[in-house]
């Protein structure tokens, strides 16, 4: 083989890896952009939530129509071209449309005033985006926050339900229940974005949630009811919190 026959070769193979490389980011960019977009929306979306449950619905109406004209653009934008990650989900259109539909019912529920009405037509949304994206095996930050408040919210039944340590099942409940939680707190650690990694709020709501997590195991050793209570009570803000300002 001469030198010009293996320019040729070299030549060849350099075009068809480029020919799939610049597809794969094209659509790695397409989802990003998505996401982007989407957590833009999603930012109006929790502190709409946070608004409407504590009874101050005239700024959670601003923050729905926040949410409403930024939602309005990605339904234009992709609900007839996702993001190829998405593209094989049957019902991508409909969940888009009927987060917009939500939006806007709540929208009149909180100018009437209504603040169960909207509570009852927002809250299906986190869970909305969360099933579009497990369906395409999308994994993002906000997943994440919601396995971590998930596992939290199991821990939490022991708040009212205080374990009985002379019975070893709900010992064994309460342990795995908290290596759920801490793993789960950490996973939010390891997977951040590297812009939310470097928020020292961030930083300081992970480090103190993990060490009184972490702590529920010096009461379970000392069979300290009390104790595992008042750490749940504790946490139990920083976990909304988490989700608030981050999910």
């Amino acid at each position: 083989m001469n030198v010009i026959e293996s320019i040729k070769i070299f030549s060849t193979l350099v075009t068809v890896i480029l020919g799939i490389m610049i597809p794969l980011e094209t659509h790695a960019g397409e989802a990003d952009a998505f996401h982007a977009a989407q957590g833009d929306a999603y930012a109006h979306y929790r502190q709409a939530m946070f608004y409407t449950r504590t009874g101050n619905t005239m700024t959670a109406a601003f923050e729905l129509d926040e949410m409403a004209g930024k939602w309005a653009k990605i339904v234009s934008r992709y609900s007839e071209n996702p993001p190829a990650a998405y593209a094989a989900d049957p019902k991508w259109r409909e969940t888009l449309e009927d987060v917009a539909k939500r939006i806007d019912l709540g929208l009149v529920a909180v100018g009437d005033g209504n603040a169960e009405q909207v509570t009852d037509q927002l809250s299906p949304i986190r869970g909305l985006l969360a099933d579009m994206r497990r369906r395409s095996n999308v994994v993002i930050f906000s997943d994440h926050v919601d396995a971590a408040n998930k596992a939290f919210q199991k821990l939490f039944e022991f708040r009212q339900n205080q374990p009985d340590f002379s019975d070893p099942a709900q010992v064994s409940d309460l342990q795995n229940r908290l290596d759920e939680t801490i793993a789960a707190y950490k996973k939010c650690v390891d997977e951040a974005p590297s812009g939310i990694a470097a928020n020292e709020q961030f930083q300081r709501l992970m480090k103190d949630s993990l060490f009184y997590l972490e702590r529920i195991n010096v009461a379970i050793d000392e069979k300290n009811q009390l104790g595992v209570v008042n750490i749940l009570r504790r946490v139990i803000s920083s976990d909304k919190l988490l989700w608030l300002l981050f999910g």
